[in-house]
């Protein structure tokens, strides 16, 4: 049984949580965040009276996702009000480039770009990360967002490849066992991945076939591309005075194993990894050994916000999952959808908070 394997079914073991990776954050630092959809609808004032609840349930700072011109209005209430507000947007799955560049997005090992045949999902437009004009084209757009009045920093979602393996609950809503890393699945044999991986070692990574998966050099080689694009682009946001933060998956090794994510490598002011415990079949202590995974290979370089669907964690109460999280090692949480929160909910969150 391979270690991705042994991650995702039995969950993260006691290994990875020897003695001194776990420290407990200074709960008067404390800070929550919210991921949140929608908004482009309501009226300024509806907008600020909103975003004036949270903030007075104990919200530090909020991550909407949307276009510019509502980041506009987003980064005038905010500022007004004292809401930190990082801009939410898609990195890597991007299909927008589409129609001009189709040359721009990734192909598997079958042959296919994500244009042609996107995998799992029709949204899954996945761009190639060593292309330079990829590169240019993000930076560009997180640039024209960094000059809104009252945005503290931008962040960064699908910052990755495409799921090679998804986690293990999920394949079933697919009808995958993936024991293996498929061809249609196995990002990127595109032509400048494969002339430049060859000019530097000599051999085609498209020949290796189904011995891809095995080749560590290969599998190292597409995570270092991520990681320079990334790092890059947060020279160029910090050049602007701005923060740059990330959702990333839960921990350095499923994110690697699962999505070629080196996300321990990216020089970034806050992350907050997607600790989505049902989607590995875990419960709170598959929480809380994650969070100590996270903290200790953080190790204070950035901030650390644990990222919790609210769906997966009702069953456990809100202030004993944030409790739990802050214990392990966290400065806060991050909630995806947080938004939806019941009064009693919320009552819970702001229990936590004035702490």
């Amino acid at each position: 049984m391979k270690r991705r394997d042994f991650i995702q079914i039995v969950g993260i073991t006691s290994f990875y949580v020897s003695a001194g990776f776990g420290c407990t954050a200074d709960k008067k630092k404390l800070k929550n965040w919210m991921w949140l959809r929608g908004g482009n609808d309501l009226s300024d004032e509806e907008l600020k009276a909103f975003y004036l609840k949270m903030k007075n349930k104990g919200v530090y700072g909020i991550l909407p996702s949307g276009g510019n011109e509502f980041y506009k209005r987003v980064g005038k209430i905010c500022k007004e009000i004292g809401l930190k507000f990082h801009a939410w947007r898609w990195t890597m799955n991007r299909a927008g480039y589409m129609k001009d560049h189709p040359d721009w997005y990734a192909v598997n090992r079958n042959g296919f770009s994500t244009v042609e045949k996107p995998p799992y999902v029709n949204y899954y437009r996945w761009l190639c990360p060593s292309k330079k004009e990829v590169e240019d084209a993000i930076t560009k757009d997180y640039l024209e967002l960094c000059k809104i009045d009252g945005l503290d920093g931008v962040h960064l979602d699908y910052v990755r490849y495409c799921d090679v393996i998804l986690p293990i609950a999920l394949q079933p809503k697919y009808n995958l066992v993936q024991d293996h890393e498929m061809a249609q699945f196995d990002y990127c044999y595109c032509d400048t991945c494969r002339t430049k991986y060859k000019a530097e070692y000599g051999y085609d990574p498209m020949d290796l076939g189904d011995k891809a998966e095995d080749d560590e050099q290969w599998r190292q080689w597409r995570l270092d591309q991520l990681v320079k694009l990334v790092n890059n682009l947060a020279n160029a946001v910090h050049k602007t005075g701005k923060k740059i933060s990330a959702a990333v998956f839960p921990t350095p090794d499923i994110a690697r194993d699962l999505v070629r994510q080196d996300w321990e490598k990216f020089r970034l002011d806050a992350f907050m990894p997607m600790i989505y415990s049902e989607d590995y079949n875990g419960g709170i202590e598959w929480i809380a050994d994650a969070v100590k995974i996270d903290a200790a290979v953080l190790k204070g370089k950035a901030e650390f916000f644990a990222g919790l669907n609210l769906a997966h964690v009702r069953k456990y109460g809100i202030q004993k999952v944030i409790d739990t999280c802050i214990e392990n090692g966290a400065q806060g949480v991050t909630f995806f959808l947080g938004n939806q929160f019941t009064d009693e909910e919320w009552q819970e969150f702001k229990a936590v908070a004035d702490k």
